[in-house]
């Protein structure tokens, strides 16, 4: 199933995207994938927090929260669904799903959980990251989920921006704790519809699932 959206994001046009995301495709992680996880969701994290040069807390969280073995671990939880966003061998972007409903930090507003939604910075603008989301919320909703919500760093107008092109709401204020140093974090939310003649997607091998 095509990553890429057929309308714009960010106000870049699909046509003033370079040729090479025009190829991409969506797929369910395997456990063979976590080294490539790792090392994208390294780049991303500290392309987005490394802003004026990598400081020794932003390194001890990249190289503890983001390595390999980590990865390893989630792609084995029953409970989470990692989506690639892939060009051939190459690795764009994921998102990390925790399917079963869950409450979020705000009271009343319950659902599956968007993790982490990380996209190569060249492959941004280019419909990746809406046809990621647009996968997530379509797990949540197969797995019976009212909705689908996730915390974004509230520095990051960005995404903020992004997520409310998609139709999230902002719902409130929560934190997040990285080596010691607390960061204000936005929580959304949206509603997500039963698909129920939309098609699962499966992993590109017979290798281990990430999911059951």
């Amino acid at each position: 199933m095509p990553c890429m959206d057929s309308h714009t994001v960010g106000g870049y046009r699909k046509q003033d995207i370079a040729a090479t995301t025009s190829g991409t495709s969506c797929r369910l992680a395997t456990l063979a994938d976590a080294e490539p996880i790792s090392a994208l969701a390294i780049q991303v994290f500290l392309d987005t927090y490394a802003t004026e040069g990598v400081r020794p807390d932003l390194a001890r969280e990249a190289l503890s929260e983001y390595s390999r073995e980590q990865f390893e671990q989630r792609l084995q939880d029953p409970g989470r669904t990692f989506v690639l966003a892939t060009l051939g061998l190459g690795l764009l972007g994921f998102a990390e799903i925790l399917v079963d409903p869950q409450p979020s930090p705000i009271a009343g507003d319950a659902g599956a959980e968007l993790v982490r939604l990380y996209v190569q910075p060249r492959a941004q603008h280019a419909g990746v990251g809406s046809g990621l989301i647009a996968q997530a919320e379509a797990i949540a909703a197969q797995a019976g989920a009212a909705g689908l919500w996730l915390t974004a760093w509230d520095g990051n107008t960005h995404a903020l921006g992004f997520y409310e092109h998609l139709g999230y709401s902002d719902v409130g204020q929560t934190s997040y704790t990285m080596q010691s140093q607390s960061f204000g974090n936005r929580v959304l939310y949206k509603v997500v519809e039963s698909l129920s003649d939309s098609q699962p997607l499966r992993p590109a091998s017979s290798g281990p699932s990430a999911t059951t």
